[in-house]
């Protein structure tokens, strides 16, 4: 369909089979620990209201979304793609996935260090199960579109034909930048098409900035601990999103007609942002589907996944209890390095967390082991690199995700504040305590923990709204009352 299977066959992303592939583990072991994502066939068939009559490839009324890779680390890159990816299907686009590249932070294989998303993701099998979603790779868009001349430069109204280099300085020409900030404004979607649907939102945004109900403007202190219903009022919930922003960006009628949107990485339209902290939609039942398909779509590959059944497996047959704490200390070329306590502090800061005496699975890119020498006085303390032999054939590269795997798996975690990395062990924790109705499956809280600073400890204990900057953390909204409205969605379509 769109050139990006690369194992040849079709795969399907319900459940995760390891035993026959990968070497294991056993099937069941593996999608009852690892699984956090859910299979729901009526969501797939949903699609945007602004998605043409004729629908996607082919058709003349087919539209495209493409952007730049964030210039990044790898989570980084994740984030900017999950949000481009929501926002394709929330458009009715096209995705056209960025050329194949070499990521910042991903070169530790000789024999492969540049990727694109497919190495990571199951992306053919996202747009083979769902009809109102198609991805398709940037030298088909080219090919098609760019090399054949059917686009425009935006400026001149000229065609624009592509001459084989520079590529991102033409989708710069010929695709329309919204100049949506993530830090400024929330990217708001009509429930429908059509005016009448945009002046609803221009209309709702107005009465809370001017206080016309006699409320002030939203504040961040107002919902802590207090979520907004899933299924609230459209104001409502604009109300909890807009606690620290003041504006809205609406996908309005000229961004509609474009033929191309483009969103460059560049300083104000750079996506360094939560999907769900920053796509805003009238519709709460397209809110959640966009919640539920990167959930349960936009998950490691299976080669990732059963790799890291494997250390789990194997870290839990080391406990005596069968469970283990996990930590994740960043530091290499951190930026934030206020974060960078020694061990003696760190320890300081969880031990009261930690179970003594018991099995600690430390994720870190800290290549001195022995750095780690305090918490071996109190714990048993492992790492990846203890389990090589159960990685044969593994890239290198994607060693960082394993250690996001095996970490959030933990009974208790402590994460890496402004850590991206840390940020997504908690949404993948989330997930799975809101599939299995876990302790704090209903408030969205969980075991986690941050070492620094003090008053960030105990952020995962407690509900809290969206907060620049964004990705510093996830927040619960991103899974908390995620199922709610399947039947609904599936009945509207």
């Amino acid at each position: 369909k769109n050139g990006l299977n690369k194992s040849g066959s079709d795969h399907k992303l319900a459940g995760l089979k390891c035993m026959e592939k990968y070497g294991g583990p056993e099937d069941d072991y593996a999608e009852k620990e690892m699984s956090f994502w859910s299979d729901i066939p009526s969501d797939a068939m949903y699609k945007s209201p602004f998605l043409g009559e004729k629908g996607y490839v082919g058709g003349e009324d087919e539209k495209f979304l493409t952007f730049e890779p964030d210039h990044g680390g790898w989570n980084n890159i994740r984030m900017a793609m999950e949000t481009a990816l929501v926002m394709a299907h929330a458009m009715g686009r096209t995705l056209v996935l960025p050329p194949e590249q070499r990521f910042y932070l991903l070169g530790k294989d000789k024999e492969k260090n540049h990727f694109d998303f497919g190495d990571f993701f199951h992306l053919d099998s996202i747009a083979i199960e769902h009809e109102g979603f198609n991805v398709i790779t940037m030298d088909e868009f080219l090919d098609r579109m760019g090399k054949s001349g059917k686009l425009n430069d935006i400026r001149t109204g000229k065609p624009a034909i592509y001459s084989g280099s520079k590529t991102f300085d033409y989708l710069r020409k010929v695709g329309t930048n919204p100049q949506w900030d993530p830090m400024k404004c929330i990217a708001a979607f009509p429930s429908s098409v059509g005016s009448a649907a945009i002046h609803e939102l221009e209309e709702i945004h107005h009465n809370i900035m001017s206080g016309k109900d006699g409320r002030p403007h939203p504040r961040y202190e107002d919902f802590e601990g207090k979520p907004t219903p899933v299924d609230a009022p459209i104001e409502e919930r604009m109300r909890e999103m807009l606690a620290e922003r003041d504006d809205i960006c609406i996908y309005d009628e000229t961004l509609q007609n474009a033929k191309v949107i483009h969103f460059p990485a560049q300083k104000e339209t750079r996506l360094l942002t939560h999907f769900y902290a920053f796509v805003f939609f009238a519709d709460w039942k397209a809110d959640l589907w966009s919640k539920r398909f990167v959930r349960d779509h936009l998950r490691y590959i299976d080669e990732i996944m059963c790799a890291a059944a494997r250390v789990v497996q194997a870290v839990r047959r080391r406990s005596k209890t069968g469970s283990y704490d996990s930590l994740h200390v960043r530091r290499g070329d951190f930026q934030y390095k206020k974060t960078r306590l020694d061990a003696n502090k760190l320890l300081e800061k969880s031990r009261d967390k930690l179970e003594e005496g018991g099995v600690l699975y430390i994720a870190t890119d800290e290549h001195d082991k022995n750095f780690f020498q305090p918490f071996r006085e109190h714990y048993d303390v492992v790492f990846l690199d203890d389990y090589k032999e159960l990685l044969t054939g593994i890239n290198g590269n994607y060693y960082g995700m394993l250690d996001q795997l095996i970490a959030s798996k933990g009974r208790v975690f402590f994460g890496t504040w402004w850590s991206t990395l840390s940020g997504y062990v908690n949404r993948m924790r989330g997930y799975y305590i809101a599939k299995h109705k876990l302790e704090g499956y209903e408030d969205g809280t969980m075991e986690s923990y941050y070492f620094f600073p003090d008053e960030r400890k105990e952020q995962m204990k407690k509900y809290y709204p969206v907060k620049k900057p964004i990705y510093m953390r996830e927040f619960p909204t991103s899974w908390l009352d995620i199922d709610k409205g399947i039947e609904e969605i599936h009945q509207q379509q």
